[in-house]
């Protein structure tokens, strides 16, 4: 609410100074310059966002590219590709906002989709066209796919740390099986 926190005040300064990154008159944006670059990760970390080393941020660009930076943590490793993080969320007119995490090593892929309080635990891929829903939480290793994902539905087994995933199975006792 505009009468206790300083949120949406904030959120208005930056709509207000966001078109200052236009340039020629051609409704381009200066970040797409930076796409996939370090640059591109300093800009977020000035917005609040928290992100680790070796991030590769929208190599092929994203529209919207981060709505809420200081409510994202990125940690190590992480490549988000053409794809969104919303922290926010307007149900029924009831408009809330929470944190989101991607962890160490994780993809998501072109189109993908992470919503508030929405957890990716390391090492874990989101394919095209994936998403997940809010406060929902995708293990370790998982590859998830799907609009929306099915819990608990994944493409490959969990990962450890050197391992290689086994693309194209359906669930976790298929992979394992398939592993044996």
């Amino acid at each position: 609410a505009w009468d206790t926190s300083s949120y949406c005040q904030r959120w208005q300064l930056y709509l207000s100074l966001a078109p200052l990154r236009g340039f020629s008159g051609h409704n381009a944006d200066l970040l797409n310059m930076f796409r996939g670059s370090q640059y591109l990760v300093w800009y977020f970390r000035a917005l609040g966002a928290r992100i680790g080393k070796r991030v590769c941020l929208y190599p092929n660009g994203a529209d919207p590219m981060m709505t809420e930076p200081e409510l994202v943590t990125i940690q190590d490793g992480a490549c988000i590709d053409e794809a969104a993080l919303i922290a926010h969320l307007n149900t029924q007119g009831v408009f809330t906002l929470n944190r989101l995490h991607v962890g160490e090593q994780c993809v998501m892929r072109t189109f993908s989709r992470l919503q508030q309080s929405a957890v990716m635990e390391p090492r874990s891929v989101l394919g095209e066209h994936t998403l997940i829903l809010p406060a929902d939480r995708v293990q370790e290793g998982e590859w998830r796919q799907g609009w929306p994902a099915g819990r608990g539905y994944v493409i490959a087994t969990p990962l450890r740390k050197g391992d290689l995933p086994a693309l194209l199975t359906t669930s976790k006792e298929e992979a394992i099986t398939s592993k044996a």
